[in-house]
């Protein structure tokens, strides 16, 4: 929504249908395109940049914000209890997925000069978490380190990339979360609450324009004072 505020045109991917269709309920459909693709797969990212193409322009920004954390009862698998399958699927998705989305799309905005990665990483990826096990904590640490290494080579470019690292944030990946430990998450915020989706995709929209051309290869901490630094 608030890229859309911004002015951009903005393609959603999931692989749920059912997910696009409430994702698009009440935007302007000329400007906001469903694409319904599963980032898992090696041919998600050529099919999602031809889709863009036949309809708009090659893509200038892409904001990396898919991801899983699997929970089982409410928690997170620790690291005698996580399996290999589990492991492998949270990598491909958290890490691998952002990795050739961006290596499918800077092409482009390495050849016009101007390009925004935005990679949507996490606390858990900073520091101690309270609902995330080892397989999500790495996947949120490498996030990190990919987008350092895509803003150190394509700075020449014109091409930035930044990290966005939220904190607990209301929504459907949350609600999978125990309720105890909802609320021990909550009481540990400086601010006392989760954040909104709206929060996190306002400081997204900033990092996507014009006016944040000076910043790269950074992590902006987004959530309510629970990690500080």
């Amino acid at each position: 929504m608030k890229l859309l505020q911004a002015g951009h045109r903005v393609a959603l991917v999931d692989r749920s249908g059912d997910a696009l269709s409430e994702a698009l309920a009440g935007l302007d459909a000329d400007r906001a395109m469903p694409l319904c693709l599963d980032i898992a797969s090696p041919d998600s990212p050529a099919a999602l940049d031809a889709a863009i193409r036949v309809r708009w322009e090659p893509a200038s920004v892409l904001v990396n914000n898919a991801a899983i954390s699997p929970k089982h009862a409410g928690k997170a698998a620790d690291l005698e209890q996580v399996t290999a399958e589990e492991w492998r699927l949270v990598m491909e998705i958290n890490v691998a997925a952002p990795m050739r989305l961006a290596a499918c799309l800077i092409p482009f905005m390495r050849q016009q000069g101007w390009g925004r990665i935005i990679n949507v990483s996490s606390r858990a990826g900073r520091s101690i978490a309270n609902a995330a096990g080892p397989a999500y904590m790495t996947s949120k640490a490498a996030v990190l380190g990919i987008t350092r290494s895509i803003a150190s080579d394509y700075a020449q470019y014109g091409v930035t990339c930044n990290s966005v690292a939220p904190g607990l944030v209301e929504t459907a990946l949350t609600r999978a979360i125990s309720p105890d430990l909802l609320a021990t998450i909550r009481a540990r915020t400086a601010l006392g609450r989760g954040g909104e989706p709206e929060e996190i995709g306002a400081v997204i929209a900033f990092l996507a324009s014009h006016d944040a051309g000076f910043i790269t290869g950074a992590c902006i901490a987004v959530n309510g004072g629970a990690f500080m630094c």
